[in-house]
């Protein structure tokens, strides 16, 4: 046999042939209702974000609908059911609503603008009861009922979000997985083929993966092909990967792949596929792409490898974990078919041959960590301690660290702690013993930051004990000891002391943070709280003014502080008749 299989090769091929015949949508979508949904708004569908994209850190959990670039598009209920979940964030999913349904789904309406009249009024009494704009509430089952149509609320563009659209999911309510929303029937137009761009073949050599062979293609519309004809040596063991996206009608938008399938020699030996994901599984998304390409030259390569420690269930390999093996030195057809959910497939073509002359592998020095232990790093100095937990590696690796000389502050050595381009699973304990230019006075300000490779800082929390200071991390890269002691800036927007504001809909506030970030902040009104809204996009605070502000002159008070306790305070009166 040429190359190695877990199961015999004709069994692969006529298990895709079955497969191919029976139709792998329809029978996907068959597990679905179809006209149980209706639309979640009353425009056209088009998509700048698919179910399964690859994101930062996760595989995108539903469908990202475009709004025509603008925010208060009424959002529909799309079937009969009960507001079971609604929160208010800075962050994520900003204003968002979860809608359970009697079938046993969960429908998910994330960045809105603001809620329906009703749901508006309940949250800003919990909000004023629990003195907090960011909050979660979960009403009970009878509270607020909906039915298939209701406007639940407007879209927008809140949370951590890039611009006017719609977050939308359907979730099973059992176990919480989202569930790719095209499979009930949404209807999208999409007439656009998937772009394959780019191909990187990866030698394997002892149990460690070599430098890659990149090449970029060119498309035509149903093909990718290489710029080369020539058969292109590979070594004994190798797996492949590709750059690759899709779009739908009406849109640029760079959106994710529905299916992903290797081939060699007319048999399947990887699959990536996007009909339900699980949140717990979402940050495997590191080890499925080439983590070090990312970061290195922002490129997203989909590997059939399938490291020790990636248990995403949307992957599946019956030969070595998506790494062939050669045996003889013939020429061997590849075949990529890159798909989207309109069945509309992209193929790439070429041939591979072992190399006679097989790359090497290159020794590192320094010490085997195994994925599925705990691994601990004691600097011979005492001056760095790093504790990787069973699970947060995908796969064995030679660990080393390197001291440096630190440059930035007068704290702590600066410590690179393996390589920035191999990705962390969970997260690890690190612990930098602080030099004694870190006085007492200091102590509660230090903080632990990582330096990129541009000189930038990033504040990674922290605390002292004992010596050291002590906190976490999920990303190997360089780390030193700093402080905060610079407070939060306030500025004035559109207010000032003793401004009359009776013709304004609203005061607002600029605050920005120079290190730790703003961790809470307190608005009152004659000693009384208020709602003071944030949007860390905009780097505003802003409250809209109501009945919490009646007539006559007040004193308005807004406290913010960041992650080290340093505060500012502004305090005006502010006129209102």
């Amino acid at each position: 046999m040429f190359f190695k299989f877990k199961y015999p090769m004709i069994k692969q091929y006529i298990l895709y042939t079955v497969l191919l015949f029976v139709g792998l949508n329809s029978f996907a979508q068959s597990k679905y209702p179809q006209d149980y949904f209706r639309s979640p708004l009353d425009i056209p569908l088009v998509l700048s974000g698919t179910f399964g994209e690859l994101r930062g850190n996760h595989f995108h959990s539903g469908i990202d609908i475009k709004t025509q670039g603008v925010v208060g598009h009424k959002i529909y209920a799309v079937a009969d059911g009960y507001v079971s979940r609604i929160k208010i964030s800075p962050y994520g999913y900003g204003n968002a609503i979860y809608i359970t349904h009697p079938k046993g789904y969960v429908s998910v309406y994330a960045h809105l603008q603001r809620y329906n009249d009703t749901i508006a009024g309940i949250m800003k009494w919990v909000q004023y009861q629990r003195k907090s704009f960011a909050i979660e509430y979960f009403p009970d089952k009878t509270s607020l009922k909906v039915k298939k149509g209701d406007i639940i609320g407007y879209t927008g563009n809140s949370g951590s979000s890039g611009g006017p659209h719609l977050h939308y999911e359907i979730r099973n309510a059992s176990n919480s997985h989202p569930i790719n929303p095209l499979l009930f029937g949404i209807k999208i137009a999409d007439h656009q083929y998937p772009q394959i761009s780019r191909l990187a073949i990866y030698s394997y050599i002892n149990s460690y993966y070599q430098p890659k062979k990149e090449f970029k293609l060119k498309q035509t519309k149903k093909k990718a092909k290489l710029p080369t004809n020539d058969t292109i040596l590979v070594n004994e063991q190798f797996f492949i990967g590709i750059q690759s996206i899709d779009q739908q009608d009406g849109a640029v938008n760079k959106n994710g792949l529905y299916k992903l399938e290797y081939f060699i020699d007319s048999n399947l030996f990887f699959t990536f596929k996007v009909d339900e994901l699980s949140f717990s599984e979402k940050r495997y998304i590191n080890s499925f792409i080439d983590y070090k390409s990312y970061k290195e030259q922002k490129i997203k390569y989909q590997r059939s490898l399938i490291q020790a420690n990636n248990h995403l269930l949307n992957t599946s390999s019956d030969v070595n974990n998506g790494i062939v093996h050669l045996e003889d030195d013939r020429p061997h057809k590849i075949k990529i078919i890159a798909s989207d959910f309109a069945g509309q497939n992209t193929v790439l073509e070429f041939y591979i041959r072992k190399n006679p002359k097989a790359t090497k592998h290159k020794k590192v020095q320094g010490t085997f960590f195994e994925c599925n232990h705990t691994n601990i790093y004691r600097a011979n100095n005492k001056g760095l301690i790093f504790n990787i937990p069973k699970g947060a590696l995908y796969d064995n690796i030679i660990f080393y660290v390197q001291e440096k000389e630190n440059k930035y502050t007068n704290y702590s050595k600066l410590y690179k702690i393996y390589d920035e381009g191999v990705p962390l699973h969970k997260y690890c304990s690190i612990s930098i013993k602080a030099d004694s230019a870190l006085t007492p006075s200091l102590q509660s300000k230090a903080c632990i930051l990582s330096l990129t490779k541009k000189g930038k800082f990033y504040y990674e929390g922290g605390s002292y004990k004992n010596g050291y200071l002590v906190g976490r991390t999920r990303s190997f890269g360089s780390y030193l000891i700093g402080v905060d002691t610079i407070s939060p800036i306030i500025k004035n927007y559109n207010v000032y002391p003793n401004k009359n504001i009776s013709k304004q809909r609203n005061i607002a506030f600029t605050v920005t943070d120079n290190l730790s970030g703003v961790k809470n902040y307190t608005a009152t009104l004659d000693g009384k709280w208020i709602l003071m809204e944030y949007d860390p996009k905009k780097r505003k605070m802003y409250y809209t003014i109501d009945n919490h502000f009646p007539s006559g002159n007040h004193q308005f008070k807004l406290i913010v502080k960041d992650s080290k306790g340093n505060k500012t305070i502004v305090k005006m009166n502010l006129i209102r008749n």
